[in-house]
């Protein structure tokens, strides 16, 4: 029997490692990517992973690794648009370069991805996977995460519809907090270096994550609702994993409201 065959982006550590090792468990050949190479060290001489030094936000580099995978399998038969990045910081402030930034890798990836993977994903009818994040519910403040998923999930919703027309399924992942590096960064926030406006409010945006986040899922946790996404006969189109309950309600909320609330917070 043929094996199925599943690239995952941003598989060096935390989420993508995990679910690189669950689909390598359930008999994938698997194909992992990291934009550092240095961190695939791990797969390297085992059986069943295949090692690509890939960065989403560089075109070339996506171009270059859908012929490697054409090379190595032919097709695809499940791609995993997994890589991020986070930081925080006065997003009035930032201007478009800054910003731009974090958009390359969690927005303008993605574009890269469907770009130069379609071809192999329609071959195999295929599926897409994105991971998304429960944050694109509320506007927030000092965080340019949010706002690129948000950007994110407009993206997504134009590539849905058209892979569906080509017999491609596509899922999106919302998680909640995840035990990973980006999250240890979070509990240690530092206040802002530069000349802002909004200092004192971002020193108690900081200092105020820690009571707001609750329940933590662990990678592993995250995976395996991952797998299933990529293996069940009839997958969910949106699967919502260990949802801050704040932020649901908050979600739910008048606009006014919201916003009051929000402000409020940032004033201690």
């Amino acid at each position: 029997m043929i094996k199925k065959s599943v690239l995952i982006t941003g598989a060096g550590r935390g989420l993508g490692k995990a679910v690189a090792n669950a689909y390598h468990a359930c008999g994938f050949q698997v194909i992992v990517t990291d934009f550092d190479p240095r961190l695939l060290d791990d797969y390297s001489g085992k059986k069943g992973y295949f090692p690509l030094q890939m960065d989403v936000s560089v075109e070339t580099e996506v171009e270059k690794c859908a012929r490697q995978t054409e090379q190595l399998f032919g097709k695809l038969d499940l791609l995993i648009s997994n890589a991020g990045v986070m930081d925080f910081y006065p997003v009035s402030e930032a201007g478009a370069e800054k910003l731009k930034k974090i958009f390359d890798v969690n927005v303008f990836g993605l574009a890269n991805l469907t770009k130069y993977f379609l071809p192999l994903l329609v071959k195999s009818q295929g599926r897409l996977i994105v991971i998304s994040s429960e944050s694109f519910k509320v506007p927030s403040p000092f965080q340019p995460y949010s706002v690129s998923k948000q950007a994110l999930e407009k993206l997504y919703g134009s590539i849905r519809l058209e892979f569906m027309a080509k017999g491609i399924k596509t899922i999106l992942i919302r998680p909640g907090a995840i035990q990973t590096l980006i999250m240890e960064k979070t509990f240690h926030l530092k206040g802002l270096e530069n000349e802002s406006v909004f200092k004192d409010e971002f020193d108690h945006f900081r200092l105020s994550i820690v009571k707001y986040i609750r329940k933590i899922s662990t990678p592993e946790q995250v995976s395996k609702i991952i797998l299933k996404a990529g293996t069940a006969k009839r997958p969910r189109r949106i699967y919502n994993i260990n949802h801050n309950l704040l932020v649901t309600l908050l979600s739910h909320l008048p606009g006014k409201l919201k916003e009051k609330l929000i402000i409020k917070s940032l004033k201690g």
